[in-house]
């Protein structure tokens, strides 16, 4: 027979899942022919390219290095009839160094066009000469970019220039992020295996801490103030910090103000929940408790980006519709997981009734997305998402033309769910003798 916990699960799964399709047709991004004005640097245009090209690969490979050498023989040849030139030296000079630009734009075009052809076919496909490929015409393109920005300035302009060094850090860090993906997504699972039941024995009365990590999962209606665990301060410490670190791996090792902001918008509301309950001794059990739901969400993300880096996560976002619907999906079943996992500890923490425990859940969303928006209006919706593009690169061109009242209206939602959140906890609050029993 279904319980009544479990049937609730059910439902917040389901609730997920329609939320992950809502999201999915709500991020669908109209079909448009990317620029090929060189360079590019975004994931969205340079996969889009790819992605028209890669049936002609060769092709498109090939043809750089035929203008390049057509071009070279050009300039050969205008130097070699230096001797007849008797009349209007100054424009047979000028062509010599036009050719010389254009030879030096057109290597350096030639480079960069193998260079992310390889490095996206080894996103699509993993083909492993394609690896060996990119890293090759990348250290030549980085080469070929130095020499040209000594000699040739202003062929590129400083935004222009800025873009390149970002997704050359990032490509150049995917080996980095790959390593690292790996090891966190072995971690959270190891610890979720040593905390699966009777796994590992109890010392004394006292179960391992994973024992609770894994039960705030998967068995929350199962948790009680009566059990006890050991290492708890440890694994209080350690979730925080993988949780933090796995933002980091995201962005590709590239920013900081990137992992701390949406790290510390994470961890908002588990400090509201460890706030708002009166078992205040038991702070690393609070923690863990609170923090394990977000990490199975940490597990599916950093589990894609352990395939072929954060740019493979991105690219397939962006460039397939069917991964992005089974992504969103799980993703919002997982949100909506974590929500009903949530009550159920407050409610048990708390010791409050089903009522105050969701709208204690509310006032934490409701505070994160009134965060969220605040930041927004201080420094304005167009200009932090180009400031997350100038980072990671990753955006489509569509969404830097977001709707500026964006913030109005996630203010507003948020101010409405926070208030009235608030409310219901104040005209729920407990009788001083319940509190004191915990």
């Amino acid at each position: 027979m279904i319980t009544r916990n479990a049937l609730h699960g059910i439902i917040f799964l389901l609730a997920g899942l329609a939320a992950g399709y809502f999201a999915f047709r709500c991020s669908e991004i109209p079909e448009s022919v990317p620029t090929t004005e060189f360079p590019l640097a975004s994931v969205t245009s340079l996969g889009s390219l790819y992605d028209q090209n890669k049936e002609q690969f060769q092709e498109v490979v090939s043809r750089g290095s035929a203008m390049v050498r057509e071009t070279a023989l050009r300039k050969q040849v205008l130097e070699q009839s230096s001797d007849s030139i008797k009349a209007n030296y100054e424009n047979y000079k000028q062509l010599i160094s036009q050719a010389a630009k254009d030879l030096a734009i057109l290597r350096l075009q030639d480079y960069y066009t193998q260079f992310y052809m390889h490095y996206f076919r080894w996103l699509d496909t993993g083909d492993g000469q394609s690896a060996v490929q990119y890293k090759l015409a990348l250290g030549q393109f980085k080469a070929t970019l130095n020499y040209t920005l000594e000699n040739e300035g202003q062929l590129l302009s400083p935004l222009q220039i800025k873009n390149l060094r970002t997704f050359i850090r990032i490509v150049e860090q995917s080996d980095r992020s790959i390593r690292w993906a790996k090891v966190l997504v072995v971690v959270l699972i190891f610890l979720l295996v040593m905390g699966i039941p009777r796994f590992i024995r109890t010392i004394g009365y006292k179960r391992f801490a994973a024992s609770l990590y894994f039960d705030a999962i998967f068995r929350p209606n199962l948790i009680s103030q009566l059990n006890s665990w050991h290492s708890t301060q440890r694994m209080a410490l350690a979730l925080p910090g993988l949780y933090l670190f796995a933002f980091v791996i995201i962005s590709s090792f590239i920013s900081w103000r990137i992992p701390l902001i949406f790290g510390l918008l994470g961890l908002l509301p588990v400090m509201l929940y460890i706030g708002l309950s009166y078992s205040t001794r038991k702070l690393g059990v609070l923690g863990i408790s609170f923090l394990a739901p977000k990490m199975l969400l940490i597990i599916l993300v950093l589990g894609i980006v352990a395939v072929r880096g954060p740019m493979f996560f991105w690219y397939r976002i962006w460039g397939m519709d069917l991964f992005r619907l089974v992504f969103l999906s799980l993703f919002f079943m997982l949100i909506f997981h974590k929500i009903h996992v949530n009550m159920i500890l407050i409610r048990k923490w708390s010791h409050r009734n089903r009522c105050g425990s969701a709208a204690i859940v509310a006032l934490a969303v409701g505070l994160q997305l009134l965060l969220a928006g605040t930041l927004l209006y201080i420094f304005g919706t167009a200009e932090s998402l180009v400031a997350l593009n100038m980072e990671l690169l990753l955006q489509p061109d569509s969404l830097i033309g977001f709707s500026p009242e964006l913030r109005f209206w996630l203010m507003l939602i948020a101010l409405i769910t926070s208030v009235t959140a608030l409310i219901f906890i104040l005209l729920n609050r407990k009788r001083g003798s319940e509190i004191s029993k915990s």
